[in-house]
Parts: C-alpha cells; sequence; structure tokens
C-alpha cells in the first residue's frame, strides 16, 4: 500500500445511516375484487366486530363502519 500523501486533499468520508425500501407492489392495480380479497375483507369485517363486542369504544366502532363499508364496496 503507497504512503499517504498529507499534501493532496483527502477524500470525505461519512457514514450514513439512511435506508432507501422500495416495495415492489407500490403500483398495483385491481380491475375487479377477486375471491381471495373479498374474503380476506370479510375476516376483517369480523375481527372489527368481535373487537367491537369484547371493547366497545368510539375508535372501535368508526374501525367497524369503516370495515363494513369496504366489505360491501368490493362484495358488489
Amino acid at each position: 500500500m503507497a504512503p499517504l500523501d498529507r499534501n493532496k486533499p483527502q477524500p470525505n468520508i461519512t457514514p450514513s445511516t439512511r435506508i432507501t425500501v422500495a416495495f415492489p407492489f407500490s403500483s398495483i392495480k385491481i380491475e375487479e375484487p377477486d375471491d381471495r380479497l373479498r374474503e380476506l375483507a370479510a375476516i376483517v369485517a369480523e375481527l372489527t366486530d368481535r373487537l367491537e363486542a369484547l371493547e366497545p369504544s368510539e375508535a372501535g366502532h368508526e374501525l367497524q363502519e369503516r370495515a363494513r363499508g369496504l366489505l360491501a364496496e368490493i362484495a358488489s
């Protein structure tokens, strides 16, 4: 290895903690909901119903209504 020449400008190396994450599914387009998506929406709606029954709250009720609305939209 060659000796370090102190008269030449040395590169400034700064460690970076930045991480870039790219999701391959960032541009998924669904033309028509398939059966798997309908089933997933039904499961989410059922889970929110059970959550609301176990621990009633305004936030739980809003989540339940959103899940039911999404299920109705996808199922039609």
